[in-house]
């Protein structure tokens, strides 16, 4: 308790804030952003992993904001360098904007959005492998069901999905978490992307990424360092049942309504399919 009583006093003086926020989606790309962004010359890593979850997790956020400042460099080691928290559930939950503002104020944000199908699907993988995973916490949140099980469960407001947390069709609805920050964020501080142009052109989206930081655009030799690179790609061995399809095919309609939302709240159409 003395411990935290001293970091909550201490580390607001001494200790530097984030700069920036990548703050989602799931299974998005946010962890390939956040390792092209550290190799960066003008922002240095935090002090943990990039997903610090200090706004999502009650057991992190009840721990005190000089808990959270504990996860970056001090205001002396970081000079003029931009430190950042990548945790892509921020997105998600409707509590977590007015906490952002509340103890960050007015913050830059990074949003990668993908295709909310395909999304699904990779973050149904991710915790169906975590069966076999040795790790004991890994394996206490898999999800045994099979995609096709688990998104009819989704679907079916009679079901109990209360003890299957991971809601892989409200994650994709990315017009309601969107209005939801722009209730308490101006727009142009939450730069939204869309992860399949990083596939199409690397080099223009992180020039992008830093002209919304005000940093200096990557060298080329970089960029083409990069596109060789691939960080988090998840190498899951399941295949597609017919099951698992029709569902993707019935989620593709049920998304339609929610990405046509998107699309005129942005001002951009992805022609998500």
């Amino acid at each position: 308790m003395m411990k935290q009583l001293v970091k909550g006093l201490v580390y607001p003086i001494i200790k530097s804030k984030p700069d920036f926020l990548i703050i989602g989606a799931q299974k998005a790309g946010t962890t390939s952003l956040y390792r092209y962004l550290s190799q960066h010359p003008q922002i240095m890593e935090n002090k943990t992993w990039k997903e610090i979850r200090y706004f999502d997790l009650p057991e992190n956020y009840s721990q005190g904001f000089g808990w959270y400042l504990g996860h970056f460099p001090s205001k002396f080691s970081k000079g003029n360098k931009l430190t950042c928290d990548a945790s892509p559930s921020y997105l998600y939950f409707p509590h977590i904007p007015k906490l952002i503002k509340q103890d960050l104020g007015t913050i830059k944000m990074i949003a990668v959005l993908r295709e909310p199908v395909s999304r699904a699907y990779s973050a149904w993988q991710m915790y169906h492998s975590f069966s076999d995973n040795p790790n004991e916490n890994l394996k206490a949140i898999a999800d045994e069901r099979s995609f096709a099980e688990a998104i009819e469960q989704e679907l079916n407001p009679e079901s109990n999905t209360a003890k299957y947390p991971y809601d892989y069709i409200d994650r994709g609805k990315y017009v309601e978490q969107l209005e939801n920050y722009y209730n308490y964020f101006d727009r142009d501080s939450i730069l939204v992307l869309n992860v399949a142009q990083f596939r199409k052109n690397l080099e223009t989206v992180l020039n992008y990424v830093c002209d919304f930081l005000n940093i200096e655009n990557f060298p080329e030799n970089e960029i083409n360092n990069f596109n060789n690179q691939k960080h988090n790609t998840g190498k899951y061995k399941f295949s597609k049942t017919p099951e698992d399809q029709e569902k993707m095919e019935l989620l593709k309609s049920y998304f339609t309504p929610f990405n046509e939302r998107l699309y005129t709240l942005l001002g951009t159409h992805y022609n998500w399919q």
